[in-house]
């Protein structure tokens, strides 16, 4: 028996964002119960990497493909595996926070989502000014170790812990733009995966595409077996 669940958060004027200057905003453009014939609202995004949201190559390199450049085949995931590294402050995770949980990293994993239990600091300041992070040993530990990796994902605000930017943004480029024509890795920030209480079968990501294309926010569905 097999079970569909979201893995994004919904979008609201309590969204945290990374830095915490940015926000989600909506506003009602009609309204039935005002006597208009539809409801419609007007949706405002001060920044677009907010929320559940999506990496792209072009976030951070001006030659590398947008959300929509990408085949769609990206977007669809059948080997999943779900780690869980506990975290409670903004350090950085390393190779050796994965060893002793590596064994649940299937051969061919083609996602891999790093569940940590910072999602419970979402409503806190603590979620974007503290948050953990993902060193560049890691990612290339990643790379390196999981040749069919092409996304990890993970339930906090950003691959770039706010205590180790510089760290992050080295991490970025070596997940999303490789050199001497290695794969990309996708990101996924801000997940959804206290609710994981299965394996996953399979994984689909739907981006919003949208013309400039560095990322954006992306509804993640999955299945369960459970």
């Amino acid at each position: 028996m097999k079970s569909r669940i979201c893995l994004s958060h919904i979008l609201d004027r309590s969204t945290p964002a990374y830095g915490g200057t940015d926000g989600f905003y909506y506003y009602e453009n009609t309204s039935i119960f005002k006597g208009d014939s539809a409801n419609t609202s007007c949706w405002v995004f001060s920044n677009n990497h907010i929320g559940t949201h999506i990496d792209s190559p072009y976030h951070f390199d001006s030659h590398g493909p947008k959300s929509f450049e990408l085949n769609l085949d990206k977007y669809f995931f059948n080997c999943v595996s779900l780690i869980d590294i506990p975290c409670d402050n903004g350090r950085l995770l390393y190779p050796d926070d994965i060893n002793p949980v590596k064994k649940r990293i299937k051969k061919k994993t083609d996602i891999l989502l790093i569940r940590t239990g910072y999602e419970r600091y979402r409503k806190e300041k603590q979620y974007w000014e503290d948050n953990p992070g993902i060193s560049n040993d890691l990612g290339n530990w990643i790379k390196e170790s999981y040749p069919f990796i092409r996304c990890i994902g993970f339930d906090f605000i950003s691959l770039s812990s706010w205590k180790h930017r510089d760290e992050g943004r080295k991490c970025h480029k070596i997940l999303l733009n490789p050199i001497q024509n290695d794969r990309s890795i996708l990101i996924i920030e801000d997940m959804a995966l206290e609710k994981i209480t299965c394996s996953i079968t399979n994984l689909i990501l739907a981006p919003l595409f949208v013309i400039d294309g560095n990322g954006g926010p992306v509804t993640v569905f999955a299945e369960m077996q459970l």
